[in-house]
């Protein structure tokens, strides 16, 4: 039990890790799925950074008239502020994406902020940035001036100039804090960007200038992850590693908890199956009785927790009580068809005796006379009929068992079919107490049987009584009452009457029946689709059959 056990809870352990790892995996792969597609989208990193490969993947240069663009990279020109140009291989502007405003020669914009790419050998895709820092230094650039200022007070930026002598920066233009922007200028320098300034130097005449605007994304760090120039958030990644370190607790915390939980009601259900398991093997070596288990029953009871297993338990006991009577049972029909055999053979070898004995003497020298040689004959002749008798009793309940016997079903008058078997048995105390005056089919000689068998064993086994036969309808059934004032059948002995083999011992006289006689009795009845019972008491016995009345015409 304990191996069977053993092998239960961790079969049911398995089931619910590996349940829990599907569930780990799938959830897994979701979040590295939204990762990589968060990574791949074209926001994500600056467009300048992009391959060539992936920019010629995202621009169909197929048809010259009808250049397109994807929208992943339409996007990304928006949120970034970029115009996109194309070129051909003469240099002139065939198509152009979010431009809004005059386009000029390349050498016009600020160099820093323009990047090209090959499509084809006869085109060429260039990028210009259009941030405010960048527009603002191609303004510084073309030195228009005022036309900065405007720019700059619109964009809300600043202008500083490097000494490079004293190593500190001049406001030239703006409202941005000379001082806390050089202590924000030192970090950007050290590649620090978790700062509130976003800056863009440029040369102009041999001296630095810095161009400065507020970081819109003060808490946006981002690092470089692969060579193509896609960038992540350093905080999004610090969350992620810090999501993925608290999931890997919480989730060997829940793992815990499930193998305990799975331990737990694994035992529990575990242990009243193999209860049942233990108890049909049980009875498969033949221990027809409940196994003793404390740990499921309580006062002859399944205990609480138990109680869903009810309807399995009530089943098993049931097979068990069932197996158990049959079991005796079959133990007393075995003793039962031992004594009879044992009686039969008894029954067989007396008039056999007889038989022999007096058949030697009429064939011996013997003088024997005439009234003697009479009377030996009828002595064999008699224990020659009760041979043959016994002989019918055997074939009849075995054609009657397996269905080999033929009845010859006629219409009959309840009333006149008992008187004249009343009057044909010839005994003073057999009476009729009723003449019903209905008809019924069946077969007189096969019923007479019946009759027959039940009163003759009414007189046999009792001294000095009444028998009467009583017939009336009840119901859907006509009822045919046997019964008398005798001493009764022993209660212990009524369930067996009916019995094959089964011999009666209520009885002071040398009864010679062959322990059939009832049983083909209840097997003819049944043959007419009725039913015989019995009642015993000390008063009397009474047979009961019963007809339908569909047999009736």
């Amino acid at each position: 039990m304990k191996t069977t056990a053993r092998k239960f809870t961790w079969k049911f352990i398995g089931y619910f890790s590996l349940f829990y790892v599907l569930i780990n995996l799938l959830l897994l792969l979701l979040i590295v799925f939204f990762i990589v597609r968060s990574s791949s989208n074209m926001t994500s990193g600056t467009l300048q950074a992009q391959s060539t490969d992936t920019i010629q993947s995202l621009i169909d240069i197929s048809n010259e008239k009808n250049i397109t663009i994807q929208q992943e990279l339409s996007q990304a020109l928006k949120d970034q502020d970029g115009m996109l140009l194309i070129r051909n291989s003469h240099g002139d502007i065939i198509k152009s994406f979010n431009n809004h405003e005059k386009i000029h020669t390349l050498s016009w914009y600020y160099l820093q902020g323009v990047t090209t790419w090959s499509l084809t050998e006869q085109y060429q895709a260039v990028l210009i940035n259009r941030q405010p820092l960048v527009k603002a230094a191609e303004l510084f650039d073309l030195e228009e001036t005022v036309a900065l200022h405007r720019y700059m007070d619109e964009h809300n930026l600043s202008l500083f100039k490097q000494n490079m002598e004293k190593d500190k920066l001049i406001k030239l233009y703006g409202s941005f804090n000379t001082k806390d922007v050089e202590e924000n200028w030192f970090k950007d320098l050290n590649n620090d960007n978790f700062n509130k300034y976003v800056l863009q130097e440029t040369m102009h005449d041999d001296d630095y200038y810095l161009f400065v605007a507020e970081n819109q994304n003060a808490r946006d760090k981002r690092i470089i992850l692969a060579e193509n120039g896609i960038f992540m958030d350093k905080d999004y990644m610090a969350f992620a590693l810090n999501f993925l370190l608290w999931y890997l607790i919480y989730s060997s915390l829940i793992f815990g908890l499930i193998l305990a939980l799975a331990y737990y009601v694994s035992r529990n259900f575990a242990r009243p199956l193999i209860h049942f398991v233990d108890w049909l093997s049980q009875l498969s070596r033949g221990i027809y009785r409940v196994p003793d288990n404390k740990h499921i029953y309580r006062r002859d009871r399944m205990r609480r927790k138990y109680r869903m297993y009810t309807s399995v338990d009530e089943s098993i006991r049931e097979l068990t009580e069932k197996l158990d009577n049959d079991r005796t049972y079959q133990n007393r029909v075995a003793t039962l068809r031992d004594e009879w055999v044992s009686g039969i053979t008894h029954d067989f070898k007396t008039p056999l005796s007889s038989i022999y004995g007096y058949s030697k003497l009429l064939n011996s020298d013997l003088d024997i006379s005439c009234e003697d040689r009479q009377k030996f004959a009828e002595i064999i002749e008699d224990k020659a009929l009760y041979i043959d008798s016994l002989l019918k009793d055997l074939n009849m309940t075995y054609q009657l068992k397996n269905n080999h016997f033929e009845f010859n079903k006629q219409t009959v008058n309840v009333g006149e079919y008992i008187q004249q078997f009343i009057d044909s048995f010839n005994h003073p105390n057999l009476h009729a107490v009723n003449q019903l005056n209905q008809n019924v089919k069946l077969d007189k000689e096969r019923m007479n049987r019946v009759l027959m068998n039940i009163v003759s064993n009414a007189f046999v086994y009792n001294d000095d009584i009444e028998v009467w036969i009583n017939s009336f309808a009840d119901g859907n059934d006509i009822v045919i009452e046997i019964g008398d004032n005798g001493k009764g059948i022993p209660q212990e002995e009524i369930p067996y009457i009916f019995n094959r083999y089964y011999r009666g011992t209520n009885t002071t006289a040398n009864n010679e029946g062959s322990g059939l006689g009832l049983a083909v009795a209840k097997q003819i009845v049944e043959n007419h689709n009725g039913q015989i019972s019995v009642h015993s008491s000390i008063a009397g016995t009474k047979f009961q059959i019963r007809l339908p009345r569909e047999l009736n015409d």
